[in-house]
């Protein structure tokens, strides 16, 4: 019996068992990393889908109100202009005083980092601070709204004027003038959803920056 023939043989015998377990398991772990790589995509476009239509749904309602204020407040001016003595424009917003964020709230606990750019999710973050941020601004004007304007209304316009009856006292001037920024910032904000709606739908990787504004307040 040959048995250097012999021990060639088991060499390769075992050579050949070593192949066809390497095999197996880098196999394995390629089917895992292939359905780790699909679940990830999954999870991408359910998130792009979600923050997408909710970016819309932003754009559409506080479209309506800015148009509504804008609307609004020209008309107060023009009034003014032409001698009147209107009582101050409000605006109220019959419902939840400040946007859900549910949405945001729920899709950041869904591992974002492996699924977003990062520039895109930083700038989704602050978004959403400042759509939270805008919510209290309202909720402040609407207090005092209810507080001080709304109780006067029933006492007629000529209540909001100073003695001189040339402008609103200085207190309504305020109040006016606050929700004409609240519009500004509103108009910013939409403008802003406009762009991130487009940047979520493509998973945009560039550093293109949609805010504009936003996160200063003039005076």
């Amino acid at each position: 019996m040959d048995t250097s023939s012999f021990g060639f043989r088991s060499w390769k015998m075992l050579l050949a068992e070593l192949v066809v377990v390497f095999l197996g398991v880098y196999g394995a772990f390629w089917v895992d990393n292939y359905r780790d790589q699909l679940g990830r995509e999954e999870r991408t476009k359910e998130v792009v889908a979600v923050l997408a239509q909710d970016l819309s749904d932003i754009v559409e309602v506080s479209g309506g109100f800015n148009d509504y204020m804008a609307k609004g407040l020209q008309e107060w001016s023009d009034d003014w202009l032409r001698g009147a003595k209107p009582a101050p424009f409000v605006f109220r917003i019959f419902g939840a005083e400040k946007p859900p964020l549910t949405t945001w709230e729920v899709v950041s606990q869904a591992q974002l980092a492996e699924l977003l750019e990062p520039n895109l999710l930083y700038e989704l973050g602050f978004y959403y601070n400042e759509i939270s941020g805008l919510g209290d601004r309202y909720v402040r004007y609407a207090e005092f709204t209810e507080a001080e304007v709304l109780p006067l209304l029933i006492t007629g316009s000529a209540a909001f004027y100073g003695e001189s009856g040339d402008r609103l006292l200085p207190r309504f001037e305020a109040h006016m003038d606050r929700l004409r920024e609240y519009h500004k910032m509103s108009v910013e904000i939409v403008k802003w959803a406009e762009c991130l709606r487009k940047r979520v739908l493509s998973v945009d990787s560039s550093d293109i920056i949609c805010r504009s504004v936003q996160g200063v307040t003039p005076m």
